[in-house]
Formats: structure tokens, C-alpha cells, sequence
């Protein structure tokens, strides 16, 4: 799937919905503040997961390696996934915390939980059968009663007739549901036909990211500049709201007809196109993390093949974030987040967001550091 990939992989009621902001003109005085650091003394660079009781789930680049640290940067636990014996983990597709233990969603077993020493403690299988095709942000959520997970792929039959197998992608829901005593499943969390993954042509994987929070779950995809919005109603997730971002200079995710898939990769490779990286839910406000992206005439001057090269321009991409109120209204968009950092998905209790030092761009340490970021809002001069 050539080189981008690495990089960009890094029962619903359903309407002809309208996308909210899609005109509309803020302005106000939101700014983003460094308020505190913690420091993680673990030579190899980490990737900060999920967040739990204080406690916070990081991986180890490149292995199947987790360590559990507390606010203060103490690492409290060690888990290396076995890779032989009877206990063997075949791959994990996702990782976090749920029920209150690391969790994650292997290749053929299901969820599988552990103890903080890394024992394997519970094991919920799924239907057999399943392939995953790219990671994703959580193992699993409560629906209810029942437990609900990323849809895997069942049926590959079409794979080689990509045109027949993405109209099918395209059209089933994200989620499959399965209820933990008959073992039944089901599919949950249609995507609303506004959605261009909707309009006939092929826009690659759609790479889907959900945010619980009470009752509303959060939807964003790859290829789109806006999040969707779905309310928990008796085990069932009812669209409710879509929700555009339209920010200046944006970089659009090119799109091909289903005839010719072959195409977007090349047009991919001479752009970076914008994309929502995180989506924060914090008190009465909703927060996103994206990149504009870079066009052509910019991209041409770095070689992707030069890994280093590319990576440091990458990865120097400016970050931005926009701020909703709680019905969805744009209160303010880019706002530029500090300079070489790397967004994560953890927000604490206070409503900070933390973001890791790259070391890629501002020097090496034998250490791994995030920044805790409030949003405040400037008061007026004069």
C-alpha cells in the first residue's frame, strides 16, 4: 500500500442530514497553555494510549511492550505480550483500558484482558473467522449490556474485485455488537449518507476513531474534516448531528472513481491532506486536534524515500485545534498548538491534554516527556 500508508495508519436512525458550521463565521480568544510536564524515565520512545484512574497506558515503539505509569511519570507496571507457549498473543489491533484492565483485541482470540503483571485474566472471544485491517483507538465499549468493537472484516470473498468489495465497506456499519451470554452479534453505528464515503467513489480505508462520553458517541473518519454525533438510547445508537470543519488552506483527502483505486495512491503521494488526529470531549466544550496538510507544490521538495527527510517534514507539520460549545456551534479554529509535539488521545480529569515531546525535532533525551495543555480563553485588552 505504499509509503503513506505507515502514515495516515498510523441500529441507527439515518437522515439526510445537514452539516452544522459549514458557513459560519467565529471569532473569539481561545488559546492553548502549557500548565505542567510529566516525565517517564523509559529509554525508548513510548506511544501514550489510554488513560484510566490517574493512571496512564503507553507501548514501546515497534514491540509488543505496554508499561502503566501514574501522573507523576512512575512506571507501576511492565506487560510483554508472549509471543510462544499456550498464552501466545497472535497481534494486538488494539490496546487500552476497559472494565478497569488492559485490554486488547488479538488477531484470532478476541478481547483479552490482563492483570497488572501482565497475567492473562479474562478472555472474551468473538466469532471466529474476522481479519482486521488496520489498528484501531479501543478495544472494545459498553453498549448496554453488551459489549460493541471496531467491525472486523468477515467475508474477503470480493477482495480482488476492489470496486465490488469497497461499495460493501462503504455501506455497513462500523460497529459489530455482540451480547457476552448468547453470543449473538449484530452491526451498529450506520454511516450518515452526508458522509463522502457515501458518494460512489473510493476514498481508501476509512480508518474510523470513536470517543465515548456518557450517553454520545463520537465519530470521525480519515478522509473528512468533520465528526458525527450519536446518542445511546437502549442499547441502540441513533444519529443525531454532523458537524464540518472548514478551516482556510486545507488540504482535501483526494478521492478516485471505484474503477480506477490504483489512482489515489499516486495522488497521495504527491500531497499531505488534511485530517483530524484527535477528538477531545472536555466539560461543555468539544476540542479537535488536526493538520491542514501540505499541497503539491510543497510536498515536491522533500523525498519520501529519504526517510529521515521525510519524517522530519512530516512530522514539522503545524497542529491546530478548533473549539464547539455543547451544541455543536465553531467557536474558534486554528488555534496553533505548540511546535513540535505529538498529539495522543489523553485528556485528564482536569480537562488537560497531553501531548509528547517529539524528540525527532527537538533533541533526543534518554526520557519520554508530555506536556499538559489548558485551554483558556484570553481576556480582552484594555
Amino acid at each position: 500500500m505504499k509509503n503513506y500508508t505507515c502514515l495516515i495508519l498510523t441500529a441507527a436512525l439515518i437522515g439526510c442530514a445537514k452539516d452544522k458550521n459549514e458557513n459560519q463565521s467565529i471569532s473569539t480568544n481561545y488559546k492553548f497553555e502549557v500548565t505542567d510536564s510529566i516525565r517517564v524515565n523509559h529509554l525508548e520512545e513510548l506511544t501514550l494510549i489510554d488513560r484510566e484512574d490517574g493512571m496512564f497506558l503507553a507501548k514501546q515503539e515497534g514491540l509488543s511492550s505496554y508499561i502503566i505509569f501514574d501522573k507523576t511519570g512512575n512506571i507501576t507496571s511492565h506487560i510483554d505480550l508472549k509471543t510462544d507457549g499456550p498464552n501466545a498473543i497472535n497481534m494486538a489491533y488494539s490496546e487500552g483500558f476497559f472494565d478497569g484492565n488492559f485490554t486488547i483485541m488479538d488477531l484470532h482470540r478476541g478481547l483479552i484482558q490482563f492483570s497488572n503483571e501482565g497475567e492473562i485474566i479474562n478472555n472474551i472471544t468473538i466469532p471466529e473467522g474476522y481479519i482486521y485491517m488496520h489498528p484501531y483507538n479501543r478495544p472494545a465499549f459498553k453498549l448496554g449490556d453488551k459489549l460493541a468493537y471496531y467491525r472486523p472484516e468477515r467475508d474477503l470473498k470480493d477482495w480482488e474485485d476492489q470496486e465490488k468489495f469497497y461499495r460493501k465497506y462503504y455501506n455497513e456499519p462500523i460497529l459489530e455488537v455482540i451480547d457476552p451470554i448468547t453470543k449473538e452479534v449484530e452491526l451498529k453505528m450506520e454511516i450518515p449518507e452526508n458522509s463522502i464515503y457515501k458518494d460512489g467513489d473510493f476514498h481508501f480505508l476509512h480508518h474510523p476513531k470513536i470517543i465515548k462520553k456518557g450517553k454520545f458517541w463520537y465519530l470521525f473518519l480519515m478522509a473528512e474534516m468533520k465528526f458525527y454525533v450519536y446518542e445511546e438510547k437502549e442499547e441502540d445508537l441513533i444519529f443525531k448531528e454532523s458537524v464540518s470543519l472548514n478551516v482556510k488552506d486545507k488540504i482535501p483527502f483526494p478521492q478516485v472513481n471505484l474503477q480506477n483505486t490504483e489512482e489515489l495512491f499516486s495522488k497521495l503521494e504527491m500531497v499531505v491532506p488534511s485530517m483530524i488526529e484527535q477528538l477531545f470531549v472536555i466539560e461543555d466544550k468539544i476540542i479537535l486536534i488536526y493538520k491542514k496538510g501540505a499541497s503539491e507544490n510543497i510536498v515536491k521538495n522533500y523525498d519520501r524515500e529519504n526517510q529521515a527527510e521525510w519524517m522530519d517534514f512530516f512530522e514539522s507539520l503545524p497542529k491546530f485545534a478548533a473549539v464547539y460549545d455543547s451544541d455543536y456551534k465553531l467557536l474558534q479554529e486554528d488555534i496553533e498548538l505548540p511546535s513540535g509535539i505529538i498529539s495522543t488521545p489523553i485528556v485528564n480529569k482536569d480537562g488537560q491534554i497531553l501531548v509528547q515531546k517529539n524528540q525527532r525535532l527537538l533533541g533526543e533525551e534518554d526520557w519520554n516527556t508530555y506536556y499538559l495543555l489548558k485551554l483558556n480563553e484570553a481576556l480582552p485588552s484594555g
